[in-house]
């Protein structure tokens, strides 16, 4: 059942990508201040608790209610709308195709404004380097959007998904007080480990295993939690790339784009074994 909720809500995610209101979190913002403004103490991890609480309930008390009804069937029809609107929060393959087609129209302005939604930041406006941080951004993006997202989905269900969603989202808030948004960054750093180095995994296995190799041995060594999930999808995907540079300056972003996707469908097919095998549901 996970592996056939997976496609079908990429599938979604690809006929709706231009459909951003459909994945819309804004409740949960407005939902968090409401909470919020309850909550006297600062401690973090509390403050933590109190915001995912009755939404990850919710969703925690449907499947249980759902996993044996009609052979699992209802738990299944839960499953892809929880998937979709965790995805996100929108689509990574339509904002790269929507950076390649300004760079390759001359738009400049529009270049510079999907190069900012993809890396999260203020890019530069020269060409090669913001080509250069556009590329690391979609080897970063793609475990952050999509991959981690899958991957508690496959353990937890929909509860997996929802809660590294909400846990990302809580990160980004900027009504989000310091020890909040400290105790969700650790969080979400600690559930996007494991979820980096198989996707880092994906980019030697379907890219240059050599060069990626050879990166990750020679990243630089990094104690916070969430540079070093950085570190290892970047430089291990950009040693993937290597020698598929191509000949213009964002045919890297193309390969980037290619890498993703053949790194994500590889383990998708290990879900199908582990599923066809009886270790997943």
């Amino acid at each position: 059942m996970a592996l056939i909720s997976v496609i079908i809500s990429l599938i979604l995610d690809h006929a709706f990508r231009h459909k951003h209101h459909l994945r819309d979190l804004s409740w949960f913002e407005r939902y968090s201040q409401k909470v919020l403004s309850y909550i006297k103490t600062d401690n973090g991890w509390i403050r933590l608790v109190a915001v995912l609480a009755a939404p990850l309930l919710l969703v925690t008390l449907l499947q249980l209610i759902l996993f044996n009804i009609f052979w699992g069937l209802l738990f299944f029809l839960l499953g892809i709308p929880v998937l979709f609107y965790c995805l996100g929060p929108d689509s990574m393959i339509n904002d790269i195709d929507a950076y390649l087609d300004a760079r390759s129209l001359g738009d400049d302005d529009e270049a510079l404004h999907y190069a900012y939604v993809l890396t999260g930041s203020s890019a530069s406006s020269a060409p090669d380097q913001q080509t250069n941080d556009v590329t690391r951004a979609i080897l970063n993006t793609a475990n952050e959007r999509v991959f981690s997202v899958l991957f508690w989905f496959a353990l937890l269900g929909p509860l997996g998904a929802a809660l590294y969603r909400l846990t990302t989202d809580l990160c980004k808030q900027g009504s989000a007080t310091e020890s909040l948004q400290k105790a969700a960054s650790l969080l979400h750093a600690s559930m996007a480990w494991a979820p980096a180095r198989l996707l880092a995994i994906g980019y030697a296995l379907t890219g240059h295993f050599d060069g990626a190799v050879h990166a990750y041995h020679n990243r630089p060594t990094e104690e916070d939690i969430t540079l070093a999930n950085y570190d290892i999808l970047v430089h291990t995907g950009l040693g993937a790339l290597h020698g598929q540079e191509g000949t213009d300056e964002i045919s890297c972003i193309r390969s980037a784009r290619g890498l993703v996707t053949r790194s994500i469908l590889i383990w998708i097919a290990v879900l199908a074994l582990l599923t066809l095998g009886g270790l997943l549901g």
